[in-house]
């Protein structure tokens, strides 16, 4: 390689480093396979970032949400529900010692998806080769959909367990 800066569409380049992915081959593009990522694909995304702001202006203009009351901290609903993202820890909370279900548990699960890549070591990249980690995905996404199914739907008054078809007064 020369000394001398390379100029390529009135660009000047000052150093082209020949690489090597670290698995497979590099692909070969010749100029026509290759988009400038300006303008196209910022152009794009700006484009979908707008009609998606929008959609959201149109929708909250056509429904109404209406705000509660201004909160009173000596007044607490019964039941006190944690928000839908959160509902899952809450029920876990009212089955186990709090120690358990908000540190051990959430520690284990996030240990165990770091531990994850070590522990299914498939060098394949499909999702059929990979039954370890689907079944750990599948197993984990299916018991925190239903204690958040549980938290967010099924406690009425007092944490108790109430039917969605049973007539009680809450939010949900």
């Amino acid at each position: 390689m020369t000394d001398e800066p390379v100029v390529i569409d009135n660009h000047r380049v000052l150093g082209v480093v020949p690489g090597k992915p670290a698995a497979g081959d590099r692909k070969v593009l010749g100029e026509e396979d290759t988009v400038m990522v300006w303008p196209h694909l910022l152009v794009r995304h700006a484009v979908a970032a707008l009609v998606v702001l929008l959609i959201v202006m149109v929708v909250s203009l056509l429904f109404d949400a209406p705000l509660r009351e201004i909160a009173n901290p000596t007044v607490t609903p019964n039941p006190e529900k944690a928000p839908w993202y959160f509902a899952a820890l809450q029920e876990l909370l009212a089955h186990f010692h709090p120690l358990v279900a908000g540190v051990l548990v959430p520690g284990a699960i996030v240990g165990g998806l770091m531990a994850l890549p070590y522990l299914d070591r498939n060098p394949q990249l499909v999702p059929q080769a990979r039954r370890v980690a689907r079944v750990v995905f599948t197993i984990f996404l299916v018991v925190w959909i239903v204690l958040t199914l549980i938290g967010f739907a099924f406690r009425g008054p007092n944490w108790s367990w109430v039917w969605p078809w049973d007539e009680w007064h809450g939010e949900l």
